[in-house]
């Protein structure tokens, strides 16, 4: 079996113009593999589009209909200004929901060992109903919603590393003991979205299955892996997850334009040997990655080339 690599020319579509989160994103991502010949080594999977009746698994009809239409109508923005919304947005959104649920089939399955996914527009900010921080449909959060209701799995692990908190999926998942969201982000007192300190830790039957990590602005590779293996690796063993989810935000590195941490592509390849390493000891393997956030394209070009080196190897 191989590591799968699914992305489609789709995703493309969704035109933001020069904003941070924009189609050039992918554009060097493949650049970098295929100059690497790391894409070589992997099975390419173009995924496919998405039911609505899977978007509805967490999101509201009306909110499903309001991207369409805003997509449709060309209003530019969905909400918030950092929404931005093109014609070709709605559909680059189903699509990115389809590839990841497509990947997490195929990996419950024995089909593949595990999946990263180079999608966009990216989905932890996307609230129930409501667009946020680039994200307008919370794809890890229906993929953890699907293996739930069509697989049964009942320990899934959200690991989300970019370094905004990820405030959709913990809203989605706070109340469930199904799922156990864990973030690690910058603090955020000094950080979008201002959710995620360390006392959110779900409530009712949830309470406890939401796990926020903190950091100060400057952390460093050192300082960073210290912490995951002391603190983060022993309560993930706890659980014992049946399938894991990576939320993968690479804008934690000391090049992204848009937070404060100091982490590189070295830290990245380090907490994926570790998650994969979980994966197999708990979880038969299964693990699905997931491209959220990550803004200085040669970084991001050169975290993923580490993190999808980890997953096959």
């Amino acid at each position: 079996m191989a590591t799968g690599f699914y992305t489609n020319p789709i995703y493309l579509e969704h035109d933001t113009g020069n904003h941070p989160e924009n189609a050039d994103r992918l554009r060097a991502i493949d650049k970098h593999l295929r100059y690497s010949g790391l894409l070589n080594e992997l099975e390419m999977r173009p995924g496919c589009t998405a039911e609505l009746k899977e978007i509805q698994l967490l999101h509201s009809k009306k909110y499903i209909d309001s991207i369409r239409e805003a997509a449709e109508l060309g209003r530019g923005i969905l909400g918030t200004p950092d929404c931005i919304i093109s014609p070709g947005t709605f559909g680059a959104a189903l699509h990115a929901v389809g590839a990841v649920l497509d990947s997490v089939v195929q990996v419950a399955d024995n089909k593949i060992d595990n999946a990263f996914c180079a999608i966009r527009p990216p989905g932890h900010h996307a609230e129930h109903d409501a667009a946020m921080g680039f994200c307008f449909l919370n794809n890890v959060a229906i993929a953890a919603e699907f293996l739930q209701k069509n697989f049964g799995y009942q320990r899934i692990l959200i690991f989300d590393f970019d370094v905004h908190h990820g405030n959709g999926t913990q809203h989605l998942f706070e109340k469930s003991e199904k799922v156990l969201y864990a973030s690690t982000h910058q603090d955020p007192r000094t950080c979008y979205p201002g959710t995620g300190f360390a006392h959110e830790t779900g409530f009712g039957s949830g309470k406890g299955f939401t796990l926020n990590f903190p950091l100060p602005p400057g952390t460093t590779d050192d300082r960073y892996l210290e912490f995951f293996q002391n603190k983060i690796i022993p309560q993930f063993e706890d659980y014992k997850p049946d399938f894991i989810l990576l939320s993968a935000g690479f804008d934690g590195h000391t090049r992204d334009p848009l937070a404060m941490l100091d982490l590189t592509e070295n830290c990245y390849h380090e907490i994926t040997k570790q998650m994969r390493t979980l994966a197999e000891k708990f979880a038969s393997g299964r693990l699905v990655s997931l491209l959220e956030g990550g803004y200085d394209l040669e970084a991001l070009a050169l975290s993923v080339e580490a993190h999808i080196l980890a997953l096959l190897h």
